[in-house]
């Protein structure tokens, strides 16, 4: 995913310094608030846009999609701590935590849930407590001592050496083919198809829809529809003379 939030990071942060040194109630206070509010709505309208055709990509492109249940609200904790017992590394933490939150994984979730209904593919979820990046996808080895700075797997037992989300989403895929499908949404087959040969639409044939009707005429047999009526060439009143 590409990071919205960091390609304007430096433009934002001039933007928030300016309004800072604004006086509260000004006018140009004001116009810097509105400044921040573009590059915040320009960031927003980036991100819904990659997602949007990501996630299309995913669930048009292939049968069997697999996500993760990931902990999000967990991840992106702060690791300020408390006076007592402080935090440590709080600032690489919190660059994490913002690229986190700048790769929506809750938004893509929901996205892929109901547009796999829509385009006749299957939506895997696996399990939150499924150990993808501590096990060897070939021989199934967990390596629990594993933590997060190390970014290339090396199993003891078969020797393999691969980057960590390669063969973490090797895991994944592989669970995928074993997770229970989720719940249908809203989408169901036709007979029309995508790219792949799968039917998708609504599941009520074209020939069994009820078609438009026209509306019966109720008034009276001799009555006139109503019609716009042109103020020009309506006669006069009868209490007020004609103007020449």
């Amino acid at each position: 995913m590409p990071r919205h939030l960091r390609t304007v990071a430096k433009r934002l942060a001039k933007a928030q310094r300016a309004l800072a040194r604004t006086v509260k109630g000004s006018a140009r206070r004001e116009k810097a608030k509105r400044r921040v509010g573009r590059l915040h709505h320009e960031v927003t309208l980036r991100r819904a846009t990659g997602i949007h055709r990501l996630t299309k990509q995913l669930a048009t492109g292939f049968a069997v999609v697999a996500v993760e249940d990931l902990n999000v609200a967990g991840m992106t904790a702060s690791a300020r701590g408390t006076l007592e017992r402080p935090g440590r590394k709080v600032r690489q933490k919190a660059g994490l935590n913002r690229s986190v939150l700048d790769a929506a994984p809750a938004e893509v979730r929901r996205q892929l849930t109901y547009k796999t209904s829509w385009y006749g593919a299957r939506l895997a979820v696996c399990d939150r407590w499924f150990p993808s990046s501590k096990t060897c996808s070939a021989c199934g080895e967990q390596d629990p001592r594993l933590t997060l700075a190390d970014r290339e797997y090396h199993c003891g037992h078969c020797g393999l050496h691969l980057d960590r989300d390669l063969y973490a989403a090797r895991n994944i895929a592989a669970h995928a083919h074993l997770a229970p499908p989720t719940a249908p949404g809203r989408g169901a087959a036709s007979p029309k198809e995508d790219a792949r040969g799968a039917h998708v639409g609504p599941a009520v044939p074209r020939d069994r829809r009820q078609s438009a009707m026209k509306r019966e005429d109720s008034r009276p047999p001799g009555q006139l529809p109503p019609q716009r009526s042109n103020p020009l060439a309506l006669p006069p009143p009868h209490n007020q003379p004609t103007l020449f």
